[in-house]
């Protein structure tokens, strides 16, 4: 015990005694502050250091001591929208942060279709960049950051990331599109500045994105071996449990949101029923790592892709976007967007971002943001009844009705009693609120699916134009 206390006393006595405060990635200047809240700034100074933050916006001064280890966070109370400010942080040393602005911060994560970027991939366009790009100004009051790749088998506390970055042709051209274009339209409505943190990963699976202590707690069947691992030995980080919560989650818990988007899943297809339970495990544990409560969480439904141009009529990305939408009934506070409507056979990363961002952005106002009348579901499956050879569905988010734009309805599938399912021909009814199905080859269905299969086009949308979800029901 005497040899550990000498040990513990021997690091205290080497530590600096004053050192300028040292703030993490995420902290800097150009940021976006999150608006009528308590929100936390934190970093690193000398041991047992006084530590005082003054806030221009009020002209009102907080203070801290930091830990021995170096460590402080104070929390500073935020006014409505608006900027430039400046905030002041000292030691001893002064620290200047400059051009903060106060608005909406979100978080977006995944993998490659939320890092995606507004330029597009290399013979992967995005649809609308152009313009996207072109007239984009400082003035628009977006404010970005990205979060570079990184894994760890630790936990970190900061990250590696770019600076935040204003509104400008480079600027955007390099930014997650389905967060930009998400943020843009969040801004035109509520006229207040958004803040976008990226933090996404291509190809990364969900596992990599949940923490250590739910695989513990609730999966102890999976493996958590690459925690111990010598990190030569692993190939691909982005696999495996944990590792990227460790360096791309957990160092930004701190920074306070006001919610979660999120486009991840074509990585998970070889086992739908795990991620049924993953999806909101991961979705709750980040819920309590920010101590912010139920804060709201829209995710996106995968899109139709053929997944090898020989496998359209598979079911593996199907089975995920089924799992997808049940869990829209597992996560409080929670919202999906589909993508039917816009997939790409031969490209697992479809073009129109532009909607999947003003979809997100559309959830957000009408949940988060409480504006009254705004539409932001299509078509989601409630429920079907049988009369004799018919098998009748209906849907919620209909009030106003289905559309297919004149068009035969394309999608849906019968089944009897064999399980053997048959194109079914559909029919809007009764206000155009259900859909009424029948086959020749079933006399007697008792099973329907909608554009359930890797890739199918579909064409069923809400009178807003909000495409209905795939599903499958029996």
């Amino acid at each position: 015990m005497k040899k550990i206390l000498f040990i513990f006393v021997g690091i205290l006595c080497i530590l600096p005694l004053k050192a300028k405060v040292r703030l993490p990635a995420i902290i800097g200047n150009d940021m976006v502050l999150q608006q009528n809240t308590k929100a936390n700034l934190w970093g690193w100074s000398a041991r047992s250091q006084k530590v005082i933050v003054r806030t221009s916006w009020d002209n009102k001064a907080y203070t801290t001591t930091s830990a021995l280890d170096g460590a402080w966070k104070i929390q500073v109370q935020t006014p409505s929208a608006g900027g430039p400010f400046t905030i002041t942080i000292s030691d001893g040393e002064l620290v200047i942060l400059t051009n903060i602005l106060i608005g909406e911060v979100w978080l977006c994560s995944g993998q490659s279709n939320m890092e995606m970027p507004v330029k597009g991939f290399r013979g992967q366009p995005v649809k609308g960049s152009c313009d996207a790009i072109a007239t984009s100004l400082p003035s628009d009051d977006i404010r970005m950051v990205t979060l570079k790749i990184n894994s760890s088998q630790t936990l970190l506390d900061d990250c590696i990331s770019t600076p935040w970055m204003e509104s400008s042709p480079a600027n955007v051209a390099d930014f997650s599109a389905t967060a930009y274009f998400f943020a843009n339209y969040l801004r035109k409505v509520l006229k207040v500045p958004v803040g976008v943190i990226c933090s996404s990963w291509g190809g990364s699976k969900i596992e990599s994105w949940i923490n250590k202590e739910v695989y513990m707690e609730k999966f102890p069947e999976i493996s958590l071996s690459a925690l111990t691992k010598d990190p030569k030995d692993i190939a691909r980080p982005k696999d495996e449990p944990t590792l990227l919560y460790n360096a791309m989650i957990h160092p930004i818990t701190q920074f306070t949101i006001k919610g979660v988007i999120w486009y991840q899943g074509e990585s998970n297809l070889n086992n739908p029923k795990v991620y049924k339970r993953l999806f909101p495990a991961m979705v709750e544990s980040w819920r309590k790592e920010w101590k912010q409560g139920e804060f709201p969480f829209y995710y996106v439904q995968i899109a139709p892709y053929d997944y090898g141009r020989k496998n359209a009529d598979n079911t593996e990305a199907a089975e995920i976007r089924q799992v997808q939408l049940e869990c829209l009934k597992e996560i409080p506070n929670a919202g999906m967007v589909v993508t039917s409507d816009i997939g790409n056979r031969t490209c697992v990363h479809p073009s129109d971002k532009e909607n999947v961002g003003k979809r997100l952005a559309l959830w957000a106002l009408a949940k988060t943001y409480q504006r009254n009348g705004t539409p932001y579901s299509g078509p989601i499956y409630k429920s079907f009844t049988i009369d004799k050879e018919k098998l009748i569905v209906e849907f919620d988010y209909v009030e106003m009705g289905m559309t297919s734009y004149d068009q035969e309805i394309t999608g849906f599938e019968i089944a009897g009693k064999d399980g053997v399912y048959y194109p079914a021909k559909a029919t809007l009814f009764d206000n155009k609120t259900k859909v009424i199905l029948t086959s020749e080859q079933v006399p007697e269905p008792v099973e329907v699916k909608y554009g359930f299969r890797n890739y199918q086009p579909l064409n069923l949308f809400s009178n807003f134009g909000l495409p209905a979800s795939p599903f499958v029901a029996k």
